[in-house]
């Protein structure tokens, strides 16, 4: 399984974009990326928390290692 450290939803969401991800919309505090090709990527963004361990599955669905 992947591991990541502390990381912050703002880090995942420049990750995802940096990887051909784009925001389609704003659901409370829940971001969700498309990707042509692929099932939607929610991220949860609560400020500048750390998000635990949510980024190692919201990378592992959006196919990134």
């Amino acid at each position: 399984m992947l591991y990541i450290g502390s990381i912050t939803a703002k880090e995942i969401m420049d990750t995802l974009k940096a990887n051909g991800w784009t925001l389609d919309r704003v659901k409370d505090s829940h971001y969700v990326f498309v990707k042509s090709g692929c099932r939607p990527v929610s991220v949860p963004f609560h400020g500048n928390r750390d998000i635990g361990n949510f980024p190692a599955r919201i990378l592992k669905e959006a196919g990134i290692t």
